[in-house]
C-alpha cells in the first residue's frame, strides 16, 4: 500500500502572512455555498496549486487534467466569490517586505478592501477543489495519522471543515512536481 504523506501545507511565499494571502488566497471566511468552496483571492496570477484553507487544496484546469491518472480523486468547481486585481507576482519576491501593504496591516485586507473584479475572475479560468475522502478516524489526537483507518485513498481528511489532510505518497509527489515553488508535503507522523 502506498505510504501517506502528511500535508503540512507549507509554502515558501514571500513576506510571511502577506505573501501567503497573495499566493494562496482564503476559503475560511465565507464557508461553503452548498458544497462549493467560496474563494477570495488576488488575481489574475494564480499558482497551479494553492492551499487557501485548513486542508483545502485548489488546482487549475491543467493540474486537474494531469491528476486524472489517480483513481478515486474527485474534483468540485470552486466559486470565485471575491477576486481582486492585484499583480503581486510582478513585485520583487526576494524583497524583505512587499512594496504595498494594506492600511490596516492585516494581510486579508489585500482582498477585503477591494471590490470583486468579474473580468479578473474570468481571466483566472476554472479552479477546482480536490475533494478529500472523509474518514473521521484517520486523524488521532495531536494530528497523528491513523494508518489502520486508511484504505489507500489518495486524499483523505477526518472531516470536511477541519483536521489535517493526508495524501498518498504518489499524489504528494505528483503535486510537488507540478508546482514545486509553492507547495511541499512532509511524511505523516503515525500514531
Amino acid at each position: 500500500m502506498d505510504r501517506p504523506a502528511y500535508t503540512f501545507w507549507r509554502c515558501d511565499a514571500p513576506w510571511g502572512d502577506y505573501g501567503k494571502i497573495l499566493v494562496h488566497g482564503m476559503t475560511n471566511r465565507l464557508g461553503r455555498r452548498g458544497e462549493r468552496l467560496q474563494l477570495e483571492r488576488a488575481g489574475p496570477q494564480v499558482p497551479a496549486i494553492t492551499l487557501p484553507g485548513i486542508h483545502d487544496l485548489i488546482v487549475t484546469d491543467a493540474v486537474r487534467a494531469h491528476l486524472a491518472r489517480f483513481p478515486g480523486l474527485e474534483f468540485r468547481n470552486v466559486d470565485k466569490a471575491r477576486i481582486v486585481r492585484l499583480d503581486w507576482h510582478l513585485w520583487d519576491l526576494s524583497a524583505g517586505d512587499p512594496p504595498l501593504c494594506p492600511a490596516s496591516g492585516e494581510p486579508e485586507d489585500y482582498i477585503l478592501e477591494r471590490d470583486h473584479d468579474p473580468a479578473c475572475a474570468d481571466e483566472i479560468g476554472a479552479l477546482w477543489e480536490l475533494v478529500p475522502a472523509i474518514i473521521p478516524a484517520i486523524q488521532m489526537p495531536g494530528g497523528l495519522f491513523n494508518r489502520s483507518a486508511w484504505n489507500g485513498e489518495p486524499f483523505v481528511c477526518p472531516d470536511e471543515s477541519g483536521g489535517r489532510g493526508f495524501l498518498s505518497a504518489s499524489l504528494a509527489e505528483a503535486l510537488e512536481a507540478l508546482d514545486p515553488e509553492w507547495v511541499m508535503f512532509v511524511e505523516a507522523v503515525e500514531a
